[in-house]
Order: C-alpha cells, then sequence, then structure tokens
C-alpha cells in the first residue's frame, strides 16, 4: 500500500507520541499513595487513622470516652457529680434541711419564765391606810405630802403597824399604815422618827394610789405601798426614788393567769449595787448593807388589763433589819 505524503505524515505524529497506560479520568482509580487533596478529604471524614486536631477537638466537646474537659467537668459539678457538694449546695441544705438545734428567732417567743405560772403564795403586797377619808371605796383625787413623828410600831397577826401624827393645814391629823411583816427582818423604823408621808391617788382615766414614808431629814426611803396603774406610768417609778424601777413583758406568751390578765415582771435596781426582778406574784429581798434590805412583794402586776394605762402593779417595799 503507497501512502501519499499527507497520510505519511500523520502515521508518523501518531507514532512518536509516548505509551501513557492511563488517561486523566483514571486518576480516581489508582492503588498509589493519595494526593494532598485526596489526604485532605479523607482526614476530614472517611481514614482511618489517628484523628487530626479539629477531629480530636470535636470528639472532646461530644464523643470522646476519656477523661472529661474542664467544661464538662464544671458542668457535672454544677449538677451531675456525686461526689461533695460544692458550696453552693452545701449552703442551700444547711439553710433548709439541716436538723440541729433551734436558732435563736425559733427560740423566742416560745419560752417564757416559769414564774409566769407559778405565783408564790408567800407573796403579799396589800397594805392599809387610815388617814383622813381615804378608803378604798373612795375615789376623790389625793395629794398629800406632809410631816408627820411615828407614835408606834406595833406587830400583830403577822402585820405591822405603823402610827404616826402628822401636820394638815396647821393641824394635827392622825395617820396609820398597816402591812405584812417581811420574812427578812422587822421593819428599820421605830417610835419617835420625824418621817414624811406622801400620799398620791388618781382615778381619772387610771387607777393609781402610791403609798411613801421617807425619813424626813433625809428623804431616805422607808416604806412604799402601790396599787393599780396610770397612763404612761406616770408617778411610779418617781416614788421607789432613789432606787430606779421599771417593768418588763417576759410573760407576753404565757397567757393571762386568774383573770387578770397578761402577767409582767418588776425590775428594781440600786444603780451600782444590786437589783431585783419580779414577776407578777413572786417576792424578794435588794440588799442595802450588811444589815438593811429592802424586802418587796410583788402582787398582781398585769399588762394590758386596760386600755388607759401600760400596767397595773400591787407593789409593796420597806425597809428592814435583816435578821431581827
Amino acid at each position: 500500500m503507497q501512502l501519499n505524503i499527507n497520510e505519511w505524515m500523520a502515521w508518523m505524529v501518531i507514532a512518536a507520541l509516548p505509551a501513557c497506560p492511563g488517561g486523566k479520568g483514571e486518576t480516581s482509580e489508582t492503588d498509589g499513595p493519595a494526593t494532598a487533596s485526596e489526604t485532605e478529604g479523607a482526614t476530614a471524614g472517611e481514614t482511618d487513622g489517628p484523628a487530626t486536631a479539629s477531629e480530636t477537638e470535636g470528639a472532646t466537646a461530644g464523643e470522646t470516652d476519656g477523661p472529661a474537659t474542664a467544661s464538662e467537668t464544671e458542668g457535672a459539678t454544677a449538677g451531675e457529680t456525686d461526689g461533695p457538694a460544692t458550696a453552693g449546695e452545701t449552703e442551700g441544705a444547711t439553710a433548709a434541711e439541716t436538723e440541729g438545734p433551734a436558732t435563736a428567732g425559733e427560740t423566742e417567743g416560745g419560752e417564757f419564765p416559769a414564774e409566769c405560772e407559778q405565783p408564790d403564795p408567800a407573796a403579799n403586797a396589800a397594805f392599809e391606810l387610815v388617814f383622813k377619808d381615804w378608803g378604798e371605796d373612795n375615789f376623790n383625787p389625793f395629794d398629800f405630802d406632809v410631816q408627820c413623828v411615828v407614835d408606834a410600831v406595833t406587830v400583830a397577826d403577822a402585820a405591822v403597824t405603823t402610827a404616826m401624827t402628822c401636820e394638815v393645814d396647821g393641824a394635827s391629823e392622825p395617820a396609820s399604815l398597816r402591812f405584812a411583816v417581811a420574812p427578812e427582818g422587822a421593819v428599820a423604823w421605830d417610835a419617835g422618827l420625824a418621817v414624811r408621808l406622801k400620799i398620791e391617788q388618781d382615778f381619772d382615766f387610771a387607777a393609781k394610789r402610791i403609798v411613801q414614808l421617807r425619813v424626813a431629814a433625809d428623804d431616805a426611803l422607808l416604806a412604799v405601798a402601790t396599787s393599780g396603774g396610770m397612763d404612761n406610768n406616770s408617778g411610779y417609778p418617781e416614788a421607789f426614788l432613789p432606787l430606779v424601777y421599771g417593768y418588763s413583758l417576759v410573760c407576753e406568751d404565757a397567757g393571762g393567769t386568774g383573770g387578770e390578765g397578761t402577767p409582767a415582771q418588776i425590775d428594781l435596781s440600786d444603780p451600782g449595787k444590786a437589783e431585783l426582778h419580779l414577776i407578777s406574784h413572786h417576792r424578794g429581798s435588794l440588799p442595802i448593807d450588811a444589815e438593811h434590805a429592802y424586802a418587796v412583794d410583788a402582787g398582781a402586776v398585769v399588762a394590758g388589763d386596760s386600755n388607759h394605762y401600760p400596767l397595773s402593779q400591787e407593789v409593796l417595799l420597806r425597809r428592814v433589819r435583816v435578821g431581827e
């Protein structure tokens, strides 16, 4: 076969081409090492070798079985760990779940002194005054402050009576003050002593009766007898001077006793020396010196029995010679 010049040249070009064992379309089927781009793709989704940093991070966030990361540990501490409770959990349990002793707030209001419900039968604050037209059925106001001389001090039927002669508006008037003998001792005054007798009575929106007996020379306190009450407790603290006198509502949760209302406590002190606290229907003594004391009886000391005064108080104080 003879070829023309053009056919011969075309055959020569074809014969000169090198043999290529595969074309571009066969690249995906080779078994040789993968190219960079293939390695990246496999790393992202298909390779079985060690995970890349990005894969490790992703697994750490959601899939790894190894130790939890800091963020996972924090989350578990807040809600899932079985270990010791955190400070916040401990505080919550302390505030709401502990069964230890009651706090001060729980104790307050739930307790009161036993004396609120256990009166002392020996307490006796009753007194009798004889002076002009003073009397239990006389509700006229009284306000006397007179000088007297003790005529006699007598004891009979467990009561001591001090008989006096007083000067009232230029005239002599008899007077006497009677109350129970104190177990601490005899009263610390005798016949012939010059004394001051002060009497107050007010039933104008009140029920105040106060009797004071003092030494005329120096106003030293010998005896005080009170009953009833007054708006703002007026007159009662002044009657016990130089002692400090007041009251405390320590039995508010005890309820009423004997239909009298809520018992209260009188507070009496000799500043810097001694103090005495007596709940309604109790008695005691306030030391003066080695030989003398104030014997004090609280009768009915009641809070809230009247809208006109805060406290109704029956109190008897007398200066006594201890042991006589």
